[in-house]
């Protein structure tokens, strides 16, 4: 296990001396850029148990796996969050919250997910500001395209952004059987738009709150389910 101190920010990491490793870090502090590449099965950053976490403002987080069953669980907190998430294979899991607990930088304000996988049989979940305050402006961008399947998409935001332009999900799917299911509230205006290939998909949107809705789905194959909610 090594300790590595940069800046104002401390980091830690945790590799394993065979095949499969872990990188678990706690990071405290503003400006942090983090930079992370896997190669290989069965690779972890963080666990479900217990997320790697970045704690400041203006966090940079760009995550690269490549191989199958990799699992990425990280919890941000904090203004000015990026997040760029790239796995390539099959059978991983990707786990992503920005503002959902009471860290020393709670809140999250203008925060950009951008998660990218042409493989099979993955589970993508995002959670932004779920249980905290002042979470504004979010633009989550999922593409899971070249022919990907049997994909699990949630995304759960709640934020208190009052311009449709700063409240956005953009998922684009290519595949069959993929279950995409997007929700929003929140007092604010919600905007969600999904792009569909394929057939025999399940896709479901359901947002509420105060403000104004748009939920624009295209979908191109046959047999799929698409159930939209919307209430103010």
């Amino acid at each position: 296990m090594a300790r590595i101190a940069i800046a104002f920010m401390s980091l830690l990491i945790a590799s394993q001396a065979w095949a499969d490793n872990l990188i678990y870090i706690d990071q405290v502090g503003s400006g942090a850029t983090i930079t992370i590449d896997q190669d290989g099965s069965g690779n972890r950053v963080g666990s479900s148990g217990d997320d790697s976490k970045s704690d400041g403002a203006s966090t940079t987080l760009d995550i690269d796996q490549v191989g199958s069953s990799n699992e990425l669980d990280y919890d941000v907190y904090g203004d000015n969050a990026s997040v760029t998430a790239t796995t390539n294979g099959n059978s991983s899991d990707i786990d992503v919250q920005v503002g959902t607990t009471g860290g020393t930088n709670g809140g999250s304000d203008d925060v950009t997910i951008s998660i990218t996988n042409p493989g099979n049989t993955n589970t993508i979940s995002t959670n932004v500001g779920t249980t905290v305050s002042n979470v504004d402006d979010v633009d989550i961008d999922i593409d899971l395209t070249s022919g990907s399947g049997s994909n699990t998409v949630t995304v759960t935001e709640n934020s208190t952004a009052t311009s449709i332009l700063d409240k956005t999900t953009d998922i684009d799917i290519d595949g069959s059987s993929n279950t995409v299911t997007a929700t929003k509230s929140g007092a604010s205006q919600h905007d969600t738009l999904i792009n569909h290939t394929g057939s025999s998909s399940t896709l479901s949107v359901t947002q509420s709150g105060a403000e104004a809705s748009t939920v624009d789905v295209n979908t191109n194959g046959s047999n799929s389910s698409v159930t939209i909610n919307v209430s103010d």
